[in-house]
This record gives structure tokens, C-alpha cells and sequence, in this order.
């Protein structure tokens, strides 16, 4: 395979980047050892600047409805962002295996090559370019 970057993992920091990569021009291959999402998540949700990441991305409708919960606390008295204007304020319980999904999708609708079943064993450099090594 050749590619400009290859990217190990398809969790959602890879899919992100493979996104950000493909708007930027580069041809980009993700390699994930796994054949299929697990569906777990072991993330639930993100924050403000997440969701403001999103949005410049055009990604927020791929979500679906965000509603605003009422989560967090400073010093244990909890706060309700529900009363606040900003859109963005406030975490969203959102599955990462939903974000994953969205990322995922954002990310070959840009036509990143994603190979699923395919796991990294080895990196060599070569100077001008490295070559890797997958099973």
C-alpha cells in the first residue's frame, strides 16, 4: 500500500485525524486490527470544544439531537447547563461508539481508506519513507 499517512487505530482521535488529513489533501490509510467496531464504549460523551470541533466541521447533524444535560459539579455542588445561552456549553452524553460511527463515516465520505482487519506489527524507516508491516 502507499499513502501519504498511514494511521494505526480507528478509535475517534484516528478518524478524526484521517478526516482532518483528507481535507487537507493528503491520501490516508487507516489500519484497525479489529474486523468490526466493538460497539463498547469506553467514552460517554464530550465537551464544549469537542462539539465546536464539530460543528466547523459540518459533523453536528450526523449526531442527531445533542440535548444539553445537566452534568458536572465544581467543588461537589452540581451545576445545571441547561440554563445556559451558549450552544455549546456543557458535556454531551454521547456513546463513543456513536462518535466512532459518525467519525467513521465522516472520514470515508472524504475517502479515506480504512482497513479493517489489519493489524500493525512493525515500522522500518528508509530514509525517504517507511514501510510497514500488517497482518
Amino acid at each position: 500500500m502507499d499513502a501519504d499517512v498511514i494511521i494505526v487505530g480507528a478509535g475517534p482521535t484516528g478518524l478524526m485525524l484521517a478526516g482532518e488529513l483528507r481535507l487537507g489533501g493528503a491520501h490516508v490509510v487507516v489500519v484497525e486490527r479489529l474486523e468490526q467496531p466493538t460497539g463498547q464504549s469506553r467514552g460517554l460523551g464530550f465537551t464544549a470544544r469537542a462539539m465546536e470541533v464539530f460543528e466547523q466541521r459540518g459533523l453536528l447533524p450526523w449526531f442527531g439531537n445533542l440535548e444539553k444535560a445537566p452534568m458536572g459539579h465544581f467543588g461537589g455542588v452540581q451545576f445545571d447547563y441547561t440554563v445556559l445561552q451558549d450552544a455549546h456549553f456543557g458535556a454531551r452524553g454521547v456513546p463513543q461508539s456513536h462518535t466512532e460511527d459518525v467519525l467513521e463515516r465522516w472520514a470515508i465520505s472524504l475517502e479515506a481508506d480504512i482497513r479493517r482487519g489489519w493489524e500493525f506489527l512493525d515500522l522500518d524507516e528508509k530514509g525517504d519513507h517507511v514501510e510497514i508491516t500488517v497482518a
